[in-house]
């Protein structure tokens, strides 16, 4: 990471601690500690991830542990002061690196390709949850919100801390749950510097199969019908023809 990244960006801490199986294949898993301090908001962050997957996080604004699954939870415990005491190092060495560094603002980088889908498939009527994806931003500043048919949702929605990428970018998912129906569009927006256009909006809206009309079931039955009865005609002549050339 470029000495600029730094400075604004805080401490990055990567931990990779590699399990493989005794086994002819060898399985390898990943965990990763994240943790960095920033001058902006969110000021810090401090999150365990499995195979890219996120474990926990620490909430530095409750002090408390957030499990992405409850689970976890029940069956495991973690230092939540700990968290705190590496969080404040970065903090107390990001401000030496200012008063001692010329530094200037990193450059703000983002993908513009935001993504929009759903967990499940579309039933209208039936809950399913709507995902917004961010890739690929650096700083780990971001804003995202939800919009249903142009008005502001608030209600139902949830979101992940910063994920981060090799590359030094990170990405953050936004969740909405709702009852799809015909006609309403949702809209994700999203604001980030690095973006090209900002806000950036992405749109979504009900996608169902299409349905063979009522009329075109009739023809298809009646297609079918007349290839069977066409079948079940042929197959008659030919044993008939078959029984006089055996005679």
């Amino acid at each position: 990471m470029s000495p600029r990244k730094l400075l604004n960006l805080g401490l990055v801490c990567w931990t990779c601690i590699y399990v493989h199986t005794s086994q002819a294949v060898k399985v390898g898993n990943i965990m990763t500690q994240s943790n960095f301090y920033q001058t902006l908001e969110p000021t810090g962050e401090y999150m365990f991830q499995l195979d890219g997957d996120e474990m926990f996080h620490v909430d530095l604004q409750t002090k408390e542990t957030r499990w992405k699954l409850p689970e976890f939870g029940r069956i495991s415990t973690f230092d939540t002061a700990g968290a705190l005491q590496n969080i404040g190092i970065l903090k107390f060495n990001l401000n030496n690196y200012e008063k001692r560094s010329n530094y200037t603002k990193a450059k703000s980088v983002a993908r513009d390709d935001i993504q929009v889908f759903t967990e499940m498939p579309v039933v209208l009527g039936e809950p399913v949850t709507l995902v917004c994806l961010a890739t690929q931003f650096f700083p780990p500043v971001i804003k995202m919100s939800w919009l249903k048919n142009n008005e502001p949702v608030t209600v139902g929605v949830t979101d992940t801390v910063y994920y981060p990428a090799p590359d030094g970018s990170f990405s953050k998912f936004l969740y909405l749950a709702i009852i799809p129906q015909k006609g309403d569009v949702y809209t994700c927006s999203v604001e980030h510097d690095g973006l090209s256009m900002n806000p950036t909006n992405k749109f979504w809206l009900p996608e169902l199969p299409q349905h063979i009309s009522e009329t075109s079931d009739n023809i298809l039955c009646g297609i079918g019908l007349a290839y069977g009865i066409f079948g079940i005609v042929a197959g008659i002549v030919l044993i008939c023809k078959g029984k006089k050339t055996t005679n």
